[in-house]
């Protein structure tokens, strides 16, 4: 629906009343009927990369790749499998995801989301609900669930996993992005900016690049490229590949560039007991596990 369409009827056989409608939808947005949750089998690879620094641990390179494919299950429902690996901070973890949603992709996405991550020295369990609303140029995301973490060395723990994003198209082809997180108690927040570069090179590869920041000093910083492929049509907008295809990616829940900086990514939470407590071989919050002399 075109942000400038103008609708126009008679009043009265002699007098044009004209109302100026849909200013806050995109040019390119379908919005005169159903619409199936997922429009055809379709798929997303990704790659980014740079770096990502801490208070405490050395600053390190940052590189990401990851991939999905969504299917329809009939008109009103869809699936997607994600997949992912994230190298930095010494460590490479890998995750799985998978949604089950309904969609419709003039209005909302409702469903459930969950995963498993893994980095050697601890892995995740999560899960939760996932919804989106779109209001013309702009989409509304959030996850809320739980995690369950195990650390090598620093105990398990089970905590509120919570992300939020807003985005906003300013062309068909050009979305800006901000998303706040908690993961692992881990609270962060990044920005990002997504081109598909479809008029240009005539072909659904977008250019995505993304900056976060988050607790304990920890920046990172990314780029790369997005290749979209498959969907009920090959030149299709970046604003509808994202409300009629693929729902993010989210293997890595709260973004890859935020996901490094959990306590999966980084060995544990860095904090040093209290001096007295190490007397007492007592249960220490910090890491999670007994410290101190037992005799």
């Amino acid at each position: 629906m075109r942000a400038s369409k103008i609708f126009c009827g008679a009043l009265y056989s002699s007098t044009v009343i004209c109302s100026l409608s849909g200013f806050a939808f995109s040019a390119d947005l379908d919005v005169s009927g159903n619409l199936p949750a997922v429009s055809a089998v379709n798929g997303k690879v990704e790659f980014l990369g740079g770096g990502a620094d801490a208070d405490g641990i050395d600053s390190d390179g940052l590189f990401y790749g990851g991939a999905a494919l969504s299917v329809p299950l009939g008109e009103t429902f869809g699936f997607q499998a994600d997949l992912t690996a994230l190298n930095t901070f010494g460590d490479t973890a890998y995750g799985g995801a998978m949604h089950f949603f309904t969609r419709d992709p003039n209005a909302y996405l409702l469903g459930g989301v969950g995963g498993y991550v893994d980095t050697g020295s601890g892995h995740m369990v999560w899960g939760g609900g996932e919804s989106e609303l779109y209001l013309g140029n702009f989409t509304l995301r959030a996850i809320a669930g739980v995690s369950d973490t195990k650390v090598s060395g620093f105990g398990r723990d089970t905590d509120f996993l919570g992300i939020a994003e807003a985005s906003f198209y300013a062309t068909d082809n050009l979305r800006f992005s901000a998303e706040v997180s908690t993961v692992t108690r881990f609270e962060s927040a990044n920005i990002g900016v997504e081109w598909l570069m479809q008029d240009q090179l005539n072909m659904p590869v977008a250019f995505h690049a993304t900056a976060a920041l988050g607790e304990d000093g920890y920046v990172a910083a990314a780029a790369g490229l997005n290749f979209y492929f498959g969907g009920s049509e090959s030149n299709k907008s970046l604003i509808r590949r994202h409300r009629e295809d693929d729902p993010r990616i989210e293997a890595f829940p709260g973004s890859a560039v935020n996901f490094g900086g959990t306590k999966l990514m980084n060995g544990g939470p860095r904090c040093v007991p209290d001096a007295d407590i190490l007397e007492q071989y007592s249960y220490d919050t910090c890491i999670g596990d007994y410290v101190g002399n037992p005799d």
